[in-house]
């Protein structure tokens, strides 16, 4: 294949994202839109937390001033070796219930256990799961039912904002928001309704009908999956329920890892999980994204050196020219900082640096997080 197929192929492929992600911001309401009907059920809003000390509290009484009139919040400290448990009882009774953590059973990871006894115990006909480094807007509670109601979805999901405050984290945290606002076609997800291909899930933001989450068997259905957000998205999509996504940028936040080498333990533990632990999949997807990012640049230096940019030159650069345009719509329908579409080819690359450590790491049986070694799980290469 030539140089000038390769430069005219990549251009395509990255003029298709630009269509998906102008697609996508029509499709993906922001939830402020939505408004509450004559229909108020009960949630319970369900908080596992280990070794969030930095956070919780904040969380915790942002979720307890909700102006939702009928819902409980409920946490559960995952056995913590931080402050966390003293933190959590600065806002208990509040509004807010602490629930008992029993031991992490063989064969699971923790945060599916966690979540999985907060339902167990949870009183509301919707379940809201949250992470304990979020910090919400007072209507969001409000707007989520809402929305959930109006589109008839029996698991809403969302992009929820961020706050980066170092470098290590301005290259590696917006890769998540990127990838979904710009890979995942939308409106593609909604009409192949049991294609779990094609589906997203943030565990900072899972609104579920507590039939759809029984149904599909909860997280013990997630036990061993280090992403295990995608995976009950995933198969809730695949039983045929209705899976909605939402941009709740503007109200729910949360700074996710505070530098980069958290930022990149936290990433490699779930990156090959995101992909069903498909190694050939996987690798594919990483490789192509490198390309696509770093063979413009080369192309465009290569031909200014021989004084010709004809052909190969003129599509390298107009794929500089739309993937800035594309971070920039992504900047744009996020938040996120402005800056960050200077630094896109870090971004990639650093972010398929830390896939490739979740590969070899999944495959060593080495995948750890919060000081607990996750499951080992078994590689498929298709």
């Amino acid at each position: 294949m030539s140089p000038f197929v390769d430069s005219w192929r990549i251009l395509f492929f990255v003029a298709v994202q630009l269509a998906i992600a102008v697609v996508n911001l029509r499709a993906v309401p922001r939830l402020q839109r939505f408004r509450l009907g004559a229909g108020q059920p009960r949630v319970s809003v369900l908080v596992p937390a280990r070794n969030e000390e930095p956070n919780v509290t904040a969380c915790l009484s942002s979720l307890a001033a909700q102006r939702y009139p009928n819902f409980e919040v409920l946490v559960l400290d995952d056995h913590s070796t931080d402050a966390t448990r003293a933190a959590i009882e600065k806002v208990n009774g509040d509004g807010v219930r602490i629930v008992a953590a029993r031991p992490l059973p063989p064969g699971w990871n923790g945060k599916p256990w966690a979540c999985q006894q907060l339902a167990a115990v949870a009183s509301g006909e919707l379940l809201f799961f949250t992470d304990a480094d979020t910090v919400h807007h007072p209507e969001t509670l409000a707007r989520a039912v809402a929305a959930l109601q109006t589109t008839g979805a029996d698991l809403l999901t969302a992009l929820t904002g961020v706050r980066m405050k170092t470098v290590g984290e301005l290259l590696t945290v917006p890769f998540p928001l990127w990838s979904i606002l710009t890979l995942l076609p939308v409106p593609v997800a909604y009409a192949l309704r049991k294609s779990g291909a094609f589906v997203a899930g943030n565990g900072k933001f899972l609104l579920f009908r507590r039939q759809c989450y029984e149904a599909i068997g909860g997280h013990a259905a997630t036990r061993t999956h280090a992403a295990e957000d995608m995976e009950i998205a995933r198969l809730a999509k695949k039983a045929g329920f209705c899976w909605r996504l939402v941009n709740a940028t503007g109200m729910v936040s949360a700074r996710l890892y505070q530098g980069w080498s958290e930022a990149r333990e936290g990433f490699a533990k779930n990156y090959f999980a995101l992909f069903n632990y498909r190694l050939l999949v996987a690798l594919f997807v990483w490789s192509w994204l490198m390309l696509i990012t770093w063979h413009p640049l080369v192309t465009v230096v290569a031909t200014l050196a021989k004084g010709d940019l004809r052909g190969p030159g003129v599509a390298a650069l107009g794929t500089i020219g739309l993937t800035s345009v594309l971070w920039m719509l992504v900047v744009r329908a996020t938040g996120m900082p402005k800056r960050i579409c200077f630094f896109y080819v870090a971004i990639i690359t650093a972010s398929s640096y830390i896939g490739l450590i979740s590969i070899v790491r999944t495959i060593a049986g080495r995948t750890n997080w919060k000081g607990r070694t996750l499951v080992r799980q078994r590689v498929r290469f298709p």
